[in-house]
């Protein structure tokens, strides 16, 4: 449509232009213009132009021209020469004989070859000597016979006489002479001549006449040193069997699971903040398992521990720990929170201070848990070298991948996190995820739990995760 709407203005621009020209030239003059009809006088330049460039009516064709017209050349004048014009050829050069006459050289009389005046024969290489055959060697002296150590002498009032050898300067010669092989070499044995005890003597030493006293049994005389860590002997019969060493807390209070397909292990792990209203035996019978953490600085910390252990649910301990004690400080508090939850299969780091607050601080929890067998669980900070330090000592650690509703985030966020967790298991050997124990949240595992994405990981506990990382 545009394009024809162009179409048609050019057209018919083109069309007006044309009628407005041809009217131009058909239209009268008008009355205001008045037509020239007499010739205006020139001036004096203009009419000879005029009178040159007119033929006066008479054609150049008809005009007869008297002398043709030829250039004038001008006549030299008296004192100039016309130029010379010189013909001749230049002169012959002389050719000059040279100095000296080149000679041929004579031709030679052997046709070319080389004359030798002397012959100069090449003398031979000197020749080398023969090498001289090498005398043979002399023989090593080998003794068949080595001679044998001394007999000490024994000497008077000595309690063990040294016995008299029989036989053997005998055998000395046999030996080197090489009879008696085949008939076979009988030595006479020497008579024992250690001391033994008289018939009648007690086996046993006197405890009333000796200085030797009889110990007894460790264990009762000194009970505050019996170890469990170290197995001990039951019973006083050393056939019967040594008593197992008790296991880690990290294995022996932790819930048995089974991945029998392989999958990548996910924890989520839930903080009692002590105001839930949640029924615990609803948490028991949740799809999957769960592992409730526990603040070691609440008032019901260890009914709380034993309720849920009771439940088949793992609890872990939660520390904090600040700055400024120093390494002896951090082990006597460790002490203390570790005995609040003995149920506990290892420990968390808290929300506060935590346990990265300084290097002195998380090696000396390092150690500590290292000793007591307990699993370590750390939020990420930085590059994350207490968790790695506290792995390459042999402690089961892991660092949480994300806190999934600490700034209170709705249950699509929660799923959403969920789902990158379940991914990034199947990266790496495990995945513990944390958040806290309230309505909002269980809901959203709960229906998390029936998605598919669920179906890729195992639910285990936290104690599996902690196994399966180191």
């Amino acid at each position: 449509m545009l394009r024809g709407f162009l179409s048609g203005i050019f057209w018919g621009s083109i069309i007006a232009v044309v009628v407005l020209a041809v009217a131009s030239l058909l239209a009268p003059l008008p009355a205001t213009v008045i037509p020239q009809t007499s010739a205006v006088e020139g001036t004096a330049g203009a009419e000879g132009s005029a009178s040159s460039g007119t033929l006066a009516g008479v054609s150049r064709v008809d005009e007869v021209v008297e002398d043709p017209m030829e250039r004038e050349v001008a006549a030299p004048s008296d004192g100039e020469k016309p130029p010379l014009t010189d013909t001749a050829s230049a002169p012959k050069p002389v050719v000059i004989a040279p100095e000296g006459l080149m000679v041929a050289p004579a031709k030679p009389e052997t046709g070319g070859a080389v004359n030798v005046e002397s012959e100069s024969p090449i003398l031979p290489n000197p020749q080398v000597g023969t090498p001289t055959v090498p005398a043979p060697e002399e023989e090593p002296s080998i003794s068949t016979n080595p001679p044998q150590p001394q007999v000490p002498e024994a000497g008077d009032g000595e309690a063990f006489p040294t016995p008299v050898e029989t036989g053997i300067p005998e055998l000395k010669r046999q030996v080197s002479s090489g009879a008696g092989i085949e008939e076979g070499i009988k030595l006479e044995v020497p008579e024992d001549m250690t001391p033994t005890a008289e018939a009648g003597a007690p086996s046993a030493v006197d405890e009333s006449t000796s200085q030797l006293k009889s110990t007894g049994k460790l264990i009762e005389a000194y009970p505050q040193y019996k170890s469990d860590r170290l197995p001990t002997v039951v019973g006083e019969n050393p056939t019967e069997p040594i008593e197992a060493v008790s296991p880690r807390p990290v294995i022996a209070n932790a819930e048995q699971t089974e991945n029998i397909d392989d999958k990548p292990v996910l924890s989520i792990v839930l903080l009692d903040e002590g105001d839930s209203i949640l029924d615990i035996n609803a948490l028991a019978s949740f799809p999957y398992p769960l592992s409730i953490a526990i603040s070691t600085l609440d008032a019901q910390a260890k009914e709380k521990a034993v309720h849920y252990r009771s439940k088949g649910i793992e609890v872990l301990a939660m520390i904090d720990i600040p700055n400024v004690i120093n390494g002896s400080d951090v082990e006597v508090a460790m002490d203390a929170h570790l005995l609040v939850m003995p149920e506990a299969v290892g420990v968390i780091e808290g929300l506060g201070d935590g346990l990265q607050s300084s290097k002195i601080v998380s090696d000396q929890v390092t150690a500590i848990l290292a000793a007591s067998g307990h699993g370590l669980v750390m939020f990420p900070n930085g590059l994350n070298t207490a968790q790695k330090l506290a792995a390459k000592e042999g402690v089961p650690s892991a660092t949480v991948f994300r806190d999934f509703d600490g700034k209170g985030q709705s249950e699509v966020v929660i799923r959403r996190f969920l789902d990158q967790a379940a991914f990034k298991a199947g990266q790496t050997d495990g995945v513990v995820m944390f958040g806290r124990l309230s309505d909002e949240t269980v809901a959203a595992l709960l229906l998390w739990g029936l998605q598919d994405r669920a179906g890729t990981v195992a639910l285990s506990p936290v104690s599996a995760a902690l196994q399966t990382i180191n």
